[in-house]
């Protein structure tokens, strides 16, 4: 009897706090062309958050912070070379011009409730190119928020947060100004 007291005692207070694993693993679709053809550049991700934590969970006066389970700037490395290559860059770390994407903010804010919990999120990312005729930089944001009632279900928090970063990246791929600084 002892045991079974123990070991419901050790699985409810395994229960009562979990840790969510979240991943933030943005996709960005655009459409192939040749805009970039013969632009070669070196491509880094800089993540410059004051914290690690993407998921910031608020019941009361506690705060609970998470990091991403996957590495979010290697994830954004990867995703952006890849759109950027199809738009026919070269992109590659020996190359004299440096592009840097900022990660300034990434977060999705829980704010837990008795009967319900409010999320608000927000993506800030800045393109930073350096080049020997001059420089260029430029923000992108966004925010976006849901609720729903009872317990916080962190898979949507996940989707809503990359939806929101696809948004940010896709208004960042489209804007013609840091393609026209990188052409000329």
């Amino acid at each position: 009897m002892r045991f079974l007291v123990l070991a419901s005692m050790l699985a409810l207070t395994a229960c009562s706090n979990p840790v969510p694993s979240f991943i933030v693993a943005p996709q960005v679709f655009w459409n192939q062309s040749n805009q970039l053809n013969g632009v070669a550049f070196s491509l880094n991700v800089q993540d410059n958050r004051p914290s690690n934590g993407t998921l910031i969970m608020r019941d009361g006066d506690k705060v609970n912070s998470y990091p991403t389970s996957n590495n979010l700037p290697q994830q954004l490395q990867d995703v952006l070379t890849d759109a950027l290559s199809k738009q026919g860059a070269r992109v590659s770390g020996a190359e004299p011009v440096v592009v840097t994407i900022q990660i300034n903010q990434l977060e999705a804010n829980a704010e837990l409730r008795t009967v319900e919990h409010i999320v608000k999120n927000n993506v800030e990312l800045t393109v930073l190119i350096e080049r020997e005729s001059g420089s260029f930089n430029k923000s992108y944001s966004g925010k976006s928020s849901f609720s729903g009632p009872f317990k916080l279900d962190t898979a949507v928090a996940e989707r809503e947060l990359r939806v929101l970063t696809e948004q940010v990246l896709g208004n960042l791929l489209r804007d013609p100004s840091w393609q026209e600084f990188l052409r000329n």
